[in-house]
């Protein structure tokens, strides 16, 4: 199964380590494109990749599981010959990133608004959810007045490219996730960071900075909080290039 990766080589490469990227449910590469274009320009090579029926990317989100995603990173890990990668993952791929690196190791994780592990959310709840579901079926409001009032980081235009970016995702995995995944504190030896926006749960479906501090304290990591930004606007907001340059800063401190 081809996976396909948007790559970006730095102009000016700094940085030995390449940054692998990725997105949440419903998304694709082409959410990380501000966070792309600035990594490079900080000298960092970029991998963005489309997980398994996302995007560009072969398969189907339909029976894809958690570990299948982690293995997507596997895949573009390999192929592209990765040493020591830098593995960011944002939402659901947050929770997936931490999976691929407690398995195979890195040289650094960030997680931004990730879904929480199973030591961090608790008592899991068994629930099927149907094979394929969309941001409305999630709670996303319909109203495109709703919609910009729940999201009020995100300009009209990029809500606009965001609706048109945003696909189906796994049940399965959904069902997973409430279930609980455990990422053991003790496969977690490399620099960690979560990253939390303040405003992440303006929407039904979002994780913002009360997660992101909750997993922190357990796994006794780093933690940084974006001002005013929500769930997708942490990537394509007006509060991205402020979260991108502190997760750099942060990198290159490593």
């Amino acid at each position: 199964m081809k996976t396909f990766t948007q790559i970006q080589k730095a102009d000016n490469k700094t940085h030995d380590n390449p940054i692998v990227l990725v997105h949440g449910s419903w998304g694709s590469s082409a959410m990380w494109m501000g966070y792309t274009q600035f990594l490079t320009s900080k000298g960092w090579d970029v991998y963005a990749l489309d997980l398994r029926g996302h995007g560009n990317s072969e398969g189907e989100v339909r029976g894809a599981t958690m570990k299948n995603y982690a293995d997507d990173i596997a895949q573009v890990v390999a192929e592209n010959d990765l040493e020591n990668p830098v593995v960011i993952g944002h939402s659901m791929g947050g929770l997936v990133a931490l999976m691929y690196v407690a398995e195979h190791g890195a040289e650094a994780v960030v997680a931004i608004d990730p879904s929480p592990s199973k030591e961090v959310q608790g008592e899991g709840e068994k629930k099927d959810y149907p094979e394929t579901y969309s941001p409305m079926d999630a709670g996303m409001p319909t109203d495109p007045m709703e919609v910009m009032k729940a999201l009020p980081d995100i300009p009209q235009e990029k809500l606009m490219k965001m609706k048109e970016m945003l696909g189906m995702e796994s049940g399965v995995a959904r069902s997973e996730r409430k279930l609980g995944i455990g990422i053991p504190k003790e496969r977690l030896t490399m620099p960690v960071l979560f990253v939390g926006g303040e405003l992440g749960e303006s929407v039904p479906f979002g994780i913002g900075i009360e997660t992101a501090e909750a997993m922190a304290d357990y796994y006794q990591k780093d933690v940084i909080e974006i001002k005013g930004a929500t769930h997708p606007g942490i990537l394509i907001g007006e509060h991205a290039m402020e979260a991108v340059t502190q997760i750099e800063d942060w990198l290159s401190k490593q």
